[in-house]
């Protein structure tokens, strides 16, 4: 036998005698085109970890240092993607963290996969108070944030039960999974695997359903006598990849659009018809474009309290149709006139070819439009002149506004911005102009966690290469994630941080100035240096305290050969929800807080 015979049969061999659990696990991650994975290790999912370091580098796994922050950074590269993201925790305090980010995941309808360990099946009696070490029901810990949640009885089971948790994951309204695997399954051997043809479930929406006939006649037959529509758009519409047919059926109706936050970008924000962010973190050109409609068409939207300023809108006397992926949505925020259960891009080409062309549309009906048209031409210019007055502002501390502004110049149309929640989701979404349609501007809407930005923005940044990608973040929420500047900088990501550092947790304290009228007078925290922690990382920073410096600190940051941060210090009283302002200027009575 020659000596390269020899050492490949030698190899052969020894590849095989390490074949186990983990081993078929991977392969089938492979096999549903999986590339990374997140996660944090633990002594029970060594074998997951051998795994992958056998298929380096064509799969690679992105070391965190917070199962949290596998979860939302899987979020993130499923966001950025259109691909299942994919984390990993360990049994016990590592499946615990996990829920933050599935919870996020689940109310944002975005496809991940948990792969959590568990102890050895021989465990099973000694479960109860800690008898048997990082013992926890995880299935109950982690059903009421997934879509789907189930532990694998065997590892002849394992290669059905990841097909249906990318199944799972990816058709019909997307959303979390987790799969828990017993250690002794991933330890012990494993039988060959055979390729199932997984491939189209590791992508979403990996199947599109088509709209009932009759039901698409009906949506049209209501659309058709519009005078004053409005389109109400969600992620779904996003996630669908409807942008086109969006803007198609806007300019057919004469339509305002208006989108949710996770909407954002289903059509360009310079549009005549676009209207901005709807809901109390919203523009007031959608609000006025939303009270004023007749036919209001929901589109992928869950239309959730903050999106319908808690459900007042839209109201009785206005037509509704919704068209929604999932079943259980239609009808039930408002009371709809027709309703498409469908994928939403095959529905609205439906609703287009249904419609017919514009000259079939009556005469009055046609004016009536064109002056509805004009009126929201002229909605979006009010809240433009205000929105702009606002973002030149040359006060001190930093108005946040002003930051959005400069960070919309310092940007190109391919960059992309993961916004934290509360305020932070605000001020990216409302006053950061997105001028070309795409997923550009990441928003955490399902759950609403603090210390979202980061971690997503390692997802995104992992899973779109080569383009800028910028984390927007107040202090408060920072610091959930502050753990994670290091593996920023070991994984060589693009990444910029812009802290909206106020030494305060912002929308607490104008809920307390707001509610009791007091509480809200001192800041929260400390002033803490971000630029010099950041700096101690190894990052790019600094620290701007005066407006006419941010310009040229985001140019120096966005041009830094690694990671960077620029620390703003801004004034905690200024917000992006109309509400708070008439509610301190009018008094409580005057607008409900969650109202806006």
């Amino acid at each position: 036998m020659s000596q390269s015979v020899a050492s490949t049969t030698a190899d052969a061999a020894e590849a095989a005698s390490r074949r186990h659990g983990g081993t078929l696990l991977v392969e089938l991650l492979a096999e549903h085109g999986v590339a990374h994975v997140f996660g944090v290790p633990g002594g029970q999912t060594i074998a997951l970890y051998d795994a992958l370091d056998d298929r380096a580098p064509g799969m690679h796994h992105v070391l965190v240092r917070d199962e949290r922050t596998a979860a939302y950074a899987a979020d993130g590269y499923a966001r950025a993607t259109g691909r299942v993201g994919v984390c990993d925790a360990t049994v016990g305090p590592g499946a615990a963290k996990l829920p933050s980010g599935l919870a996020e995941s689940l109310g944002a309808s975005v496809p991940v996969l948990a792969i959590v360990s568990d102890l050895p099946a021989s465990a099973a009696p000694h479960r109860d108070r800690g008898a048997a070490s990082q013992a926890l029901d995880q299935a109950a810990l982690l059903q009421p944030v997934t879509k789907w949640c189930s532990s694998v009885p065997d590892v002849h089971a394992l290669p059905a039960m990841v097909r249906k948790a990318f199944r799972e994951a990816s058709s019909g309204r997307p959303g979390p999974v987790a799969l828990i695997v017993p250690q002794d399954l991933l330890d012990g051997p494993a039988p060959p695997w055979t390729d199932g043809g997984g491939a189209r479930f590791g992508r979403w929406p990996s199947v599109r359903g088509a709209p009932d006939p009759a039901d698409t006649s009906d949506a049209a037959s209501v659309l058709t006598g519009a005078r004053r529509p409005c389109l109400f758009v969600g992620g779904g519409a996003l996630h669908s990849g409807a942008s086109a047919q969006v803007q198609a059926l806007a300019e057919r109706l004469s339509a305002a659009v208006a989108t949710t936050m996770s909407g954002k970008g289903v059509i360009a924000e310079d549009h005549p018809l676009a209207v901005g962010v709807v809901g109390t973190m919203g523009t007031t050109a959608a609000r006025v474009a939303l009270e004023q409609a007749d036919v209001v068409f929901l589109i992928g939207a869950k239309a959730s309290g903050g999106a319908t300023y808690n459900w007042t809108l839209p109201r009785e006397d206005q037509l509704v149709v919704q068209l929604d992926v999932d079943p259980a949505e239609l009808g039930r925020a408002v009371p709809v006139a027709a309703a498409m259960a469908c994928d939403a891009r095959l529905g609205l080409e439906a609703v287009l070819g249904a419609l017919g062309d514009p000259s079939d549309d009556e005469g009055a009906v046609t004016q009536a439009r064109a002056a509805w048209a004009a009126a929201v031409s002229s909605a979006v210019d009010s809240w433009r002149g205000r929105r702009d007055e606002e973002r030149r502002s040359d006060g001190e501390p930093i108005a946040p506004a002003r930051v959005l502004m400069e960070l919309e110049s310092a940007l190109g149309s391919r960059d992309l911005v993961v916004c934290d929640a509360s305020l932070s989701s605000g001020w990216g979404t409302v006053y950061f102009e997105q001028r070309a349609p795409g997923r550009r501007i990441l928003t955490p809407r399902g759950f609403a966690g603090l210390g979202y930005a980061l971690p997503a923005a390692i997802g995104v940044a992992t899973g779109a290469p080569g383009r800028r990608v910028v984390a927007l973040t107040g202090d408060g929420a920072l610091a959930y994630a502050l753990g994670e500047l290091p593996t920023v900088r070991e994984h060589g990501l693009s990444i910029t941080v812009v802290v909206l550092n106020n030494s305060s947790l912002g929308w607490i304290r104008w809920y307390r100035r707001i509610a009791f009228g007091r509480g809200f007078d001192q800041p929260d925290f400390s002033d803490v240096p971000f630029a010099d922690v950041a700096t101690a990382l190894g990052w790019s920073a600094a620290r701007v305290t005066d407006p006419r410096e941010l310009r040229d600190a985001f140019t120096t940051a966005l041009g830094a050969d690694g990671p960077s941060l620029v620390d703003v210090v801004t004034d905690t009283w200024e917000t992006p929800i109309a509400g708070h302002r008439r509610s301190v200027d009018e008094g409580p009575a005057s607008a409900a807080y969650y109202g806006g």
